[in-house]
């Protein structure tokens, strides 16, 4: 009889970063050096590991890439994570936000023959080139309101993001891991679609009931050497 597989505790890594401006500096072939040589290194820690870069250069003045990794063990992805910093043109990059959040899958979710890394269900993340992240911290006025009360708030709110079919949001817990409450991501593939959806949310009511939300950012999928290349 085969053994069911229990829900998995998903842990997901957001960091900011900001390259030195020392790395401009550097003759060519240095920076060439550099760039391959930290490719190489993202490459190796690839088979284990959900991996998405975000350029935002442009849009935000303190972070000009974001690494998004997944992993279901939680000193791996420090692990990997930490490994940023220690060769080619990772040296130059400076941590200015990181954020950690757990995603819960369902039974059925761990069930599904259709895997990457051996634990995520495909396609879960990272399917559409524009994301808006932001953390949350709920107010204490929140945990007050009944069952219903917060069941009924968020269904309004879930019904908003149902019109935007191309849209995709999740939810990354972090409470005991984190300040935050929660990390919400927003994917779209169109990013006029995007503006709409997070402008109908602002609109709803649960919003009453949230502290913090910010800072926001607005990230561009894009391939690491794409980014690099940009960047130098």
């Amino acid at each position: 009889m085969e053994k069911t597989k229990k829900p998995t505790n998903i842990f997901s890594s957001f960091l900011f970063l900001k390259l030195d401006a020392a790395f401009r500096r550097l003759i060519s072939n240095e920076k060439i050096a550099a760039k391959q040589e930290f490719e190489n290194m993202v490459g190796a820690c690839q088979e284990k590991v959900f991996l998405r870069t975000y350029m935002t250069t442009g849009l935000r003045a303190d972070a000009d890439i974001l690494f998004w990794r997944v992993s279901d063990n939680l000193e791996y992805l420090q692990d990997i994570c930490a490994k940023t910093f220690s060769v080619g043109v990772g040296r130059y990059f400076h941590p200015v936000h990181s954020y950690l959040g757990v995603y819960h899958t369902d039974e059925t979710a761990a069930l599904k023959k259709d895997l990457e890394f051996g634990f995520l269900p495909k396609d879960t993340f990272g399917r559409n080139k524009f994301m808006l992240l932001h953390p949350v911290v709920k107010s204490h006025l929140w945990y007050e309101l009944s069952e219903d009360e917060r069941r009924k708030l968020l269904s309004d709110r879930a019904a908003v993001i149902s019109k935007y079919r191309e849209i995709q949001e999740n939810f990354f817990q972090s409470y005991g891991l984190d300040e935050q409450e929660m990390i919400v991501t927003r994917e779209a593939r169109h990013l006029d679609e995007l503006i709409s959806a997070t402008r109908e949310l602002r609109e709803q009511r649960i919003k009453n009931y949230t502290v913090v939300d910010k800072p926001v950012f607005l990230c561009i999928g894009r391939d690491l050497r794409e980014i690099l290349d940009a960047l130098s």
